[in-house]
């Protein structure tokens, strides 16, 4: 995958023959450097959530697995270290959730704690990247959408819905255009008010004559093929409307492209132009996510054919584009390649049913197209069926190779991967004809308007500030700065970091990644003249929520329901021994928050009993701090002494020793608190053996299992035990996942638990 693969010269003559010359090379070369210029610049990050399950209750934990893969090769990225993660309410749009998570290797595997305080509703779990996520970014696709709910008997049912009315209807020529007396394909494209598809009927008139019946063949769209003629008039007449609707204007001359045949070894196109127009060289590009793959050339005079080789061309959307003999393109067209080159992922258990708290044993086994194994790195979740939403519209495949590749919401894009709907390849071929080129992100107009609007607003690292508590003169500052760094669990110093000439310096990644409490502190270490402080000058939450409110969101649109839906699950029997509580309370005497071994450490250094610093304030820190305890006397009961921020007094008493709160602490000590990575959490798995299965303490897991980070040995093949709880009902296994060659794969399973006899 690493190697780079430009363009491969394909020379195919028919009806015309092949030219050799020198200019000829010149101008494919042209063709493959000028587009290749702007492609360069274009590796980024592309990222996809997959979550445990689609529908939560509070006080859940939500796991879910980030794949951050380089968005031309879709192999794992190395770029970004850091991953912003937001939980927000799809409602208010506010974040209840955001935390800093390590990306290691192009993963990462995360754990949100579902508080109990969160309203019932739909919610998006978002994740941002240094080299994802951009300024004047137009579309967001680095989402998943789950609903969170109290209990899961209130799990919102599907409801039908009927075929609306059409508010927009589009008709989108092969190539770009239709050229008067040569064969054109016309694909058309109903919708209605909200973008989704409408089925539809009607009659394409000449001159105000029938000529062809039409109508959608799958979500709303269809296609003909006819010769029309600059001299006639056409329209379309829709049977559900009295609308006409103009076809596009028809150029008296011109060129065509149409995909006449599709395998996984060719693209075979045929090219014509009409009959008055001279013979002049012509070339086609193919191209996909940025790289080119071949450019071939030929005469042409009436018609010609060429067919594109697909051997090195990866699985996805390529777009094909025909130039003239001036190198000005002239016609394009997207076609799906290899739909069948995925990671094929097959799943065997040992059983088809099992026992409540019984052993379950998975094997997994990935390969390609030909049957070969395939490393893989892969995300698991078993969980009970009724958490699942059945018409949740993304995967892994169509996240990467659709959505994120074409603009504008998809409607129902799994569809054209399921491999039990047999026409899915013909409707997929309808759905890049009906979006059409211009919505490709990766062709030359999108790539250049990339280059001249992309900045980067993110970053692994966090900017800080050493500066002086009060304005000074610039001459009053000492050099070098420092700033020192403390681990909550420990009272040793981390490290040091120096500041530059304007005292900035900088948390990297590295620094984040130490904080196994998910937090560290700061401390100035400057001269002792003047007192310094450290300012954060922003947060990346902060650049994200602003970002984000001139910026839209792309999410595949749900499949329509036709007829009402039932979701019907057998209900949880609980024992009759067993007590179910609706709730826990814990309380505690004390309110004074834990405290870690560094503000420990912190106390323990002050002088106990109280004491007066030479200055008449209580308690200074400072003069612990500079070693000045020959000035530190006791203080005396009902005396008035100067509190530390040298404003307030406090009247001593001898018996109510001053407490510090841990915010008291951190300001006393002049130190800044930063959140790290926030911490990995292990998921937690039951194991019975012959003693503890017939433990009396009921188990009612609804997830059984969570792995994100299966990954297949040479052969293709893992093994997983897991183990079933109390609950008696279907189960459903999610997996996805991509191979070390940037092939990816997603598989679904089922399996029955039942009660046992004993039970």
């Amino acid at each position: 995958m690493k190697k780079k693969l430009n363009y491969i010269l394909i020379y195919f003559c028919f009806i015309t023959c092949l030219v050799h010359s020198q200019n000829n090379k010149n101008a494919i070369d042209t063709i493959a450097n000028n587009f290749q210029k702007l492609a360069n610049n274009q590796s980024f990050d592309n990222i996809y959530l997959q979550t445990s399950k689609d529908i939560y209750e509070t006080e859940e934990d939500l796991w879910f697995k980030a794949y951050i893969l380089d968005a031309q090769l879709l192999i794992p990225s190395q770029k970004s270290k850091t991953l912003y993660v937001q939980l927000i309410n799809n409602e208010t749009k506010q974040a209840v959730w955001e935390e800093k998570y390590e990306i290691e290797n192009g993963f990462v595997n995360g754990h949100i704690y579902i508080q109990d305080s969160l309203k019932s509703g739909q919610y998006v779990l978002t994740g941002y990247s240094e080299h994802s996520y951009f300024k004047n970014q137009k579309a967001f696709y680095a989402l998943k959408k789950v609903n969170i709910v109290k209990k899961i008997k209130e799990k919102t049912k599907a409801s039908s819905i009927k075929n609306d009315t059409i508010s927009q209807f589009s008709l989108c020529p092969e190539g770009g255009y239709l050229v008067s007396d040569i064969e054109n394909k016309l694909a058309f494209k109903a919708v209605n008010k909200e973008g989704l598809p409408v089925e539809f009927s009607g009659t394409i008139y000449e001159n105000n004559l029938p000529l062809f019946n039409i109508k959608s063949v799958h979500a709303g769209m269809g296609s003909l093929k006819f010769t029309p003629k600059k001299a006639n008039s056409y329209y379309i007449k829709l049977h559900e409307s009295d609308k006409k609707h103009q076809l596009p204007e028809i150029k008296t001359t011109g060129k065509t492209l149409s995909l006449i045949a599709s395998t996984n070894d060719f693209l075979t196109f045929k090219i014509a132009q009409s009959k008055n127009q001279k013979p002049e060289t012509i070339y086609l590009r193919l191209q996909t996510r940025g790289v080119i793959y071949s450019v071939a050339s030929a005469r042409l005079k009436e018609e010609v054919i060429i067919k594109m080789p697909l051997e090195d061309v990866p699985q996805g959307i390529a777009e094909a584009t025909l130039f003239n003999s001036n190198l000005k393109p002239i016609a394009e067209r997207l076609v799906y390649v290899k739909p069948d080159q995925k990671l094929n992922i097959k799943t065997v258990l040992d059983k088809s049913e099992y026992k409540t708290r019984e052993r379950v044993t998975l094997t997994i086994i990935t390969t390609n197209k030909d049957k070969e194994p395939v490393r893989a790195h892969l995300g698991l979740s078993v969980y009970d069926k009724i958490y699942h939403n059945t018409f949740e519209p993304k995967n892994i495949l169509t996240h990467y190779q659709l959505s994120t590749q074409l603009k504008g919401n998809i409607y129902n894009p799994t569809y054209y991967f399921n491999e039990a709907n047999k026409n899915r390849h013909k409707a997929l071929n309808l759905l890049l004809l009906t979006q059409g080129w211009r919505r490709y992100v990766w062709n030359e107009d999108s790539l250049k308007e990339n280059n001249e609007l992309r900045k980067t607003i993110l970053s692994d690292s966090i900017i800080g500030k050493v500066r002086l508590e009060k304005n000074k003169k610039k001459s009053e500052i000492q050099l070098p700065l420092y700033v020192t760094l403390f681990d909550p669990e420990s009272a040793k110093e981390q490290g040091t970091i120096m500041a530059d000439s304007m005292g900035f310096f900088t948390i990297n990644y590295k620094h984040l990644k130490t904080a196994e409490t998910g937090y560290f502190y700061l401390r100035p270490l400057a001269p002792k003249k003047h007192k310094y402080v450290i300012d954060i000058t922003d947060t990346p939450f902060n650049t994200i929520n602003r970002n984000n409110e001139a910026m839209s969101t792309n999410y595949p649109f749900p499949k329509l329901i036709e007829e009402p839906f039932k979701d019907v699950r057998p209900p949880l029997i609980i024992a009759d021994n067993v007590t179910k509580l609706n709730e826990v309370v814990v309380s505690a005497k004390k309110n004074r928050p834990p405290r870690d071994k560094f503000l420990s450490s912190l106390v323990s250094s002050l002088p106990s009993p109280d004491y007066v610093c030479g200055y008449g304030l209580l308690n200074c820190v400072n003069c612990i701090t500079n070693n000045q305890r020959f000035k530190i006397t006791k203080p005396i009961d009902g005396q008035t002494y100067i509190a530390e921020d040298r404003v307030s007094e406090i009247i001593y008493r001898k018996n109510d020793r001053i407490k510090y709160t841990n915010e008291q602490l951190i300001k006393k000590f002049n130190l800044k608190i930063l959140k790290g990575y926030y911490g990995e959490r292990e998921f937690y798995q039951t194991v019975y053996n012959n003693e503890t299965i017939n433990d009396p303490f009921p188990d009612y897991r609804n997830t059984l299992f969570w792995k994100p980070d299966i990954i297949t040995n040479a052969k293709g093949v893992a093994r997983i035990e897991f183990y079933c709880s109390d609950i008696h009902t279907i189960f459903t296994g999610a997996i996805e996942g991509v191979g070390g060659t940037g092939i990816l794969g997603f598989e679904d399973f089922n399996f029955k638990v039942y009660k046992k006899e004993n039970d």
